[in-house]
């Protein structure tokens, strides 16, 4: 494999069993990563692999005591609920790359379906909250049993569309489940309504009495992160402007 490759990296053995895989980034809120953290550490979750590419910015992320590369891949012990997270923003040029490898990667451990979760970026806080879904009408009846209603018309961008785009075709059930999500403040209610939904449509049987006070501690960590992140880039474009203008 060419180093440019995007390639998915096996860290430790595992065993997957025809799993869920939950998918949760930061794209236009921090909705899926939030989520995504959360299964983590509720579902007691251990890291089996990781995802290298170019178009991943070459950082390391210090969170909870760990040392740990941006994207990366977790799996239960019973090989029954894989979640896949990064802390940084994928650069778009990257976005077919990186998702062909990672859905050619699924296509050999036989996934159940993929769940891909995201923000509908809103200011304050809703007073009622509407979780939404865009599926294969053939498998979106769990989901509106449980109350998710219909998308309708939707483009799924970013990384988590680029990944749906990508499985289309190769026998892989995906889903996208939605809802409204403060980009002002904490929003542990949108994590909650996704979470409840999970629960319900696929069985996880997740605890969520202590999920506001984790998702403010991960909402925290998330947003200092970004922080740092966008401190880094905001620092690299002045340099490379001033290089510029001086020579």
């Amino acid at each position: 494999m060419d180093h440019d490759d995007a390639q998915v990296v096996e860290i430790e053995k595992f065993v997957p069993r025809n799993p869920l895989v939950i998918l949760g980034f930061v794209e236009s809120t921090t909705l899926g990563l939030l989520t995504s953290s959360y299964l983590i550490e509720q579902a007691k979750l251990h890291q089996i692999a990781q995802i290298r590419s170019i178009h991943i910015p070459p950082v390391t992320v210090f969170v909870g005591g760990k040392m740990r590369t941006p994207f990366r891949i977790y799996m239960n012990q019973e090989g029954s609920l894989m979640v896949i997270t990064c802390e940084v923003p994928i650069d778009d040029e990257g976005l077919y790359e990186i998702s062909s490898a990672l859905v050619k990667w699924l296509q050999g451990i036989n996934p159940k379906e993929i769940v891909v979760l995201d923000g509908i970026p809103v200011k304050g806080l809703v007073d009622t909250r509407t979780v939404y879904g865009a599926a294969e009408t053939s498998n979106f009846k769990k989901l509106a049993d449980v109350g998710v209603e219909s998308a309708g018309s939707a483009i799924i961008s970013g990384i988590g569309g680029a990944l749906i785009n990508e499985s289309i075709g190769k026998k892989i059930e995906a889903v996208s489940l939605m809802t409204e999500t403060s980009v002002d403040i904490p929003d542990p209610g949108a994590v909650l309504a996704i979470v409840d939904v999970l629960n319900k449509a696929y069985n996880l049987k997740l605890a969520t009495d202590l999920l506001e006070e984790s998702v403010k501690k991960l909402n925290e960590q998330t947003n200092d992160i970004i922080n740092k992140f966008n401190q880094i880039q905001k620092d690299k474009s002045q340099k490379q402007t001033e290089q510029s203008i001086y020579g």
